[in-house]
């Protein structure tokens, strides 16, 4: 399980396809963002599938979904996402603030990453040995 902090505005990355967005935050009340491919599943804790936004051929389905806190979604069938939980499992208490807690469970080889990370091993893995950054 990885625990990642985000404020408004900022995104996690989940493997190379998976886009996770906060929206917004009033309280406990959270607006999330995810792009993801078409192949890749997107669902409530209940299993229930969410409808994409926007879906165009040959590009990546949009979702916006608001959330309390304590609900989570399912990406694909191994990655489960909760929002607002603390490290001990309960909701968080301070409600202050544009932070957001996500608890992300995935497998190991599953990459998981803010977004500003992403792009750096992303630039560094892109660049030709011997070359000056």
């Amino acid at each position: 399980m990885l625990v990642l902090t985000r404020r408004v505005g900022e995104s996690i990355r989940i493997g190379d396809h998976v886009r996770l967005t906060i929206r917004g935050k009033v309280r406990n009340h959270y607006t999330v963002a995810i792009s993801a491919p078409a192949d890749v599943s997107i669902a409530d804790d209940d299993g229930l599938p969410l409808t994409a936004l926007r879906h165009r051929l040959r590009c990546k389905r949009r979702y916006t979904v608001a959330l309390l806190a304590g609900e989570g979604l399912r990406i694909g069938t191994e990655v489960h996402v909760l929002f607002g939980e603390d490290r001990y499992g309960g909701t968080q208490r301070v409600r202050h603030g544009q932070q957001v807690r996500v608890s992300i469970h995935a497998p190991r080889d599953t990459p998981v990453h803010r977004e500003e990370v992403y792009w750096r091993i992303w630039h560094q893995a892109r660049q030709r040995p011997g070359r000056a950054a």
